[in-house]
């Protein structure tokens, strides 16, 4: 832990407003020019979209399909959510898996959480496949709780984890919190009671109303580097079935009985099946053959909101992932913090990065802009509410390295949307970043692929609806 550096009297200067930087757009590779798509074409399966989940879809399916895939993407590769996200690598919902439990029962709750997690296999595959060198990092990451509440939410879902056979979680719980012996008694032995310092070290925070912390195995890479990447073994490898076309936009996709036929540009793409993997905020219509629009059941229908990022430079220190629950009630509308620190490379050398975040908006105009300005008023509040919890010494009002947002697809039901739509079974979805981190992304690659391979794998949460 560090204490605060700051002089007395000391005032952080206002920030202006500048431009959208991402970390990870910096570290791609210069893309030469665009490669539109230039005719009518015909493919066995088009895939929408080349951040990490169409690129991870196209990885699987020409793993496991012999079919000729075309990959469409609006801008360049990688240059939507995946290119302006955290860089997660993490296994959590964006509910409790205990609140999943109680809606789907504990074993469909429990086999989700084994598949997103097994997606770490399936991360590694494509990193050795396609001899991507991109940094891969791995570690326990703590999350912060400060009520009752907090820690018992967490704690069922470690009962979920149990009864599925799954790996438990460390949770420790200060023996200065009023809470520590009235937590329910079916809670017993998944937790365990220590000095509110070893909370406080493990959270790396000096602040005493974090008193309980859970541990969870997270970890940290560049996913739009990886798409770049992985793209370009796909490009070499597979150049006899595999086409690929950048700004190139979709506007309608119509799903007929035999074939779906997809818009995109001037043109026109027939196919057997088509893939979404847009993050599912996009401006094209997809409808069946009489015009009839196809959509999702309403939990599960994808709305956008923006979330912000900064990251700064600092002198070497071990990677870690730390979100701190600033919210009393889980499920309400205060964004929780997370940090990250990774190891980063540029130019001039070698340097720990770190990342942080949490404040997000809903979005609602018709098209996001990802050069669009970062507000200078808001990274002036994340500087002075959020730079406490990343690194307290370093002092307030001073320049970040990297300011950024990225437009992320969430629902209601608060899980992933992977699978053949119910009644149209051409028009499969990989989309929605419910699911923290991009690992669940390339869970919903691997299971598209073996549905399409005619693999039918059981049902699961993720099925869309």
């Amino acid at each position: 832990m560090v204490k605060e550096a700051v002089g007395a009297g000391a005032s952080p200067p206002a920030y202006t407003d500048l431009p959208n930087r991402s970390p990870w757009v910096a570290q791609l590779a210069p893309e030469g020019p665009p490669r539109p798509l230039e005719a009518d074409a015909a493919a066995d399966v088009v895939v929408v979209g080349a951040g990490i989940a169409g690129i991870a879809t196209t990885f699987f399916l020409l793993r496991s399909n012999p079919g000729v895939v075309i990959l469409l993407e609006r801008d360049r590769v990688a240059r939507g959510a995946t290119g302006y996200n955290a860089g997660q690598l993490t296994t959590y919902f964006e509910r409790p898996l205990s609140s999943i439990a109680e809606e789907f029962g504990w074993e469909p709750a429990a086999e989700a959480q084994r598949d997103v997690e097994e997606a770490h296999g399936l991360l590694d595959t494509m990193v050795a496949e396609a001899g991507a060198a991109v940094r891969v990092e791995r570690f326990d990451g703590q999350l912060g709780m400060f009520n009752r509440h907090q820690v018992e939410v967490h704690l069922r879902c470690q009962l979920v984890r149990a009864r599925g056979g799954l790996t438990a979680h460390q949770c420790l719980v200060s023996e200065e919190a009023e809470f520590a012996r009235q937590l329910s008694p079916e809670l017993d032995g998944l937790y365990s009671v220590v000095p509110q310092a070893r909370v406080q070290e493990l959270l790396e925070v000096e602040n005493a109303r974090y008193c309980a912390a859970l541990s969870e195995p997270k970890g940290c890479s560049n996913s739009a580097l990886l798409c770049q990447q992985v793209l370009g073994h796909l490009q070499r490898t597979y150049g006899d079935r595999f086409v690929y076309a950048d700004r190139t936009v979709v506007t309608k996709v119509v799903v007929g009985d035999d074939r779906v036929v997809v818009h995109a540009g001037a043109h026109r793409v027939a196919a057997r099946h088509v893939v979404l993997c847009t993050n599912g905020f996009v401006d094209h219509v997809v409808e069946d053959a009489a015009g009839a629009p196809i959509r999702l059941s309403p939990q599960q229908r994808i709305t956008g909101r923006t979330a912000y990022m900064v990251a700064f430079v600092e002198a070497p220190r071990p990677p870690t992932a730390m979100s701190y629950i600033r919210n009393t009630v889980i499920g309400d509308d205060v964004a929780y913090v997370y940090v990250t620190r990774r190891t980063y490379d540029r130019a001039a050398g070698t340097v720990t990065l770190t990342c942080m975040g949490g404040p997000e908006e809903i979005f609602r105009e018709p098209v996001y802009e990802s050069d669009s300005i970062f507000p200078g008023s808001l990274l002036e509040e994340m500087d002075e509410k959020v730079r406490p919890f990343a690194q307290p010494a370093r002092p307030p009002g001073r320049p970040y390295d990297f300011h950024w947002h990225g437009l992320m697809g969430y629902n209601t039901s608060g899980i992933r949307v992977v699978g053949p739509h119910p009644r149209h079974r051409r028009l499969l979805y990989n989309l929605g970043c419910n699911g923290v981190g991009f690992l669940p992304s390339i869970h919903g690659g691997h299971r598209v692929a073996q549905l399409l391979a005619g693999h039918e794998p059981a049902a699961s949460i993720f099925d869309p609806r």
